[in-house]
């Protein structure tokens, strides 16, 4: 089951709400409340999931978007980040352990190499093919 909200930090000290708008077994919707239809922000976790005795990967992919309207030429311009997380079926050689690190790892890059947080519980859920 999705979080009903979500507030990831947009820097160090301010978290940014985001509201469940959607769920089902594909993936969840988050945006934030009270903006103009044509001008969400949000994030999407999106499950691409083979059947459970197929080989290869799973997907997860994970996307936060913004768009904004120009004031002066009501243009609309969108930015998105995309992260695919592949999980591969076999996880005999690369468990859930060595893929979360793998998560941190991006995460810390990301965030001028530092440490990551205490908790590993939003990687774990998208590892394991559920939601936040």
């Amino acid at each position: 089951m999705a979080k009903s909200t979500l507030a990831p930090y947009v820097n160090s000290s301010t978290q940014q709400s985001f509201s469940l708008v959607s769920s089902g077994k594909e993936g969840s919707v988050w945006k934030v409340a009270s903006r103009d239809l044509a001008c969400p922000y949000g994030i999407e976790i999106q499950r691409k999931l083979t059947s459970g005795n197929a080989t290869g990967n799973d997907h997860v992919i994970v996307r936060a978007f913004r768009t904004e309207r120009n004031a002066t030429t009501g243009k609309l311009a969108t930015a998105q980040v995309l992260l695919d997380i592949s999980i591969p079926k076999d996880t005999s050689i690369l468990t859930l352990t060595e893929q979360t690190k793998l998560v941190c790892v991006m995460a810390s890059v990301l965030n001028a190499e530092t440490a990551m947080e205490a908790t590993l519980a939003n990687i774990t859920a998208l590892l394991s093919g559920a939601d936040f």
